[in-house]
């Protein structure tokens, strides 16, 4: 313990509240920009029960907003939540991290929530849609979430217990704008400073005290920040946390074909993926237990175990789904 006597000395926080830090099952969803700096503060703070999932690998445009990750990641391609766990280790090796790589859908979420049985569980991602999947799952089965979002320079911090409001009641829909890391841009200090917030709403968890019940909303460019109380912002008609109703939980089964952004398209396998590398030879530039990387032409191709293949150098739907059937054939 005594690794951590600068933070038992907080009066708020003690030995108490770290031993319940060091037993609290957390699972993080998502290893990127938020994800990997909520990993790295709670490691550092004695945060022994971590889980984490996330289906990509670490890419070079990742490491200027993203903790731990290095140049030598990028280039083997690993796994963002294979590459964390080892970074973790170096930090803490009381750590005990459940890595799991993997895509999270409607149709696994609360398998993997039932599965892990965490205590309470931190948003990462960098989907609206998948939060409103996190939403729905955590109510349904009554565990608390804290929610986060970094977009630019602007941030936006709320944690979430099964009395509402829920992120339904903030967020009626789905946010049309378009707005995302990849096309909007994100500015680094904007992401430490929403992980912070939301590992700072932990140790209030585990210290024994509530959620502040406060919505945080920052901007680290212009220098501001606000607090707004949540019980302004709740929806006595909320489709989720009054009505009970999972719109997102029972979606259909995605789509075989996804459009990223540019011109990469993912492409969604019920057979192994990595098949279609033999159907390449001389083309696999590289590969590693995870992935297969393929240069053919003016496309390059991902392969994931899981069954997904993401291709840049696709100019349309219309020829995303041509090749699509082509490679589908061949791995049948």
């Amino acid at each position: 313990m005594e690794r951590y006597e600068r933070q038992m000395k907080f009066q708020q926080f003690g030995e108490h509240s770290q031993e319940t830090l060091q037993n609290t099952r957390i699972l993080i969803m998502g290893a990127g920009a938020l994800g990997s700096h909520v990993a790295e503060l709670l490691a550092r703070m004695g945060a022994h029960q971590l889980t984490i999932i996330d289906m990509d690998i670490v890419e070079l445009s990742n490491l200027h907003r993203q903790a731990l990750y290095d140049e030598r990641d990028a280039e083997e391609m690993l796994p963002k939540v294979v590459a964390l766990k080892e970074k973790i280790k170096q930090i803490n090796h009381h750590v005990e991290l459940n890595a799991i790589h993997q895509e999270l859908t409607a149709q696994n979420i609360e398998t993997i929530i039932q599965n892990v049985q965490p205590d309470i569980v931190i948003d990462g991602m960098d989907q609206f849609d998948m939060r409103f999947l996190i939403n729905e799952a955590c109510h349904k089965l009554n565990i608390p979430w804290i929610y986060g979002a970094a977009v630019g320079s602007k941030g936006t911090v709320y944690a979430i217990d099964y009395s509402g409001p829920c992120l339904r009641c903030i967020l009626q829909s789905v946010p049309q704008t378009g707005e995302s890391c990849a096309i909007n841009g994100v500015l680094p200090p904007v992401v430490q400073q929403v992980a912070s917030y939301e590992v700072s709403e932990l140790l209030r968890y585990v210290a024994g005290k509530s959620f502040s019940k406060k919505l945080i909303t920052i901007d680290t460019f212009e220098m501001n920040i606000r607090a707004t109380n949540i019980n302004l912002l709740k929806d006595d008609d909320c489709v989720v946390c009054e009505q009970g109703i999972y719109q997102a939980l029972n979606t259909p089964s995605l789509s075989s074909i996804e459009a990223l952004c540019g011109d990469t398209f993912m492409f969604r396998f019920k057979q192994h993926a990595f098949e279609l590398a033999h159907h390449f030879p001389g083309h696999i530039a590289k590969e590693n237990a995870y992935v297969k990387f393929i240069a053919y032409d003016d496309m390059t191709m991902t392969l994931f175990k899981d069954g997904r293949m993401n291709v840049r150098g696709i100019a349309s739907q219309e020829i995303a789904e041509d090749i699509y059937q082509q490679f589908n054939r061949c791995i049948r």
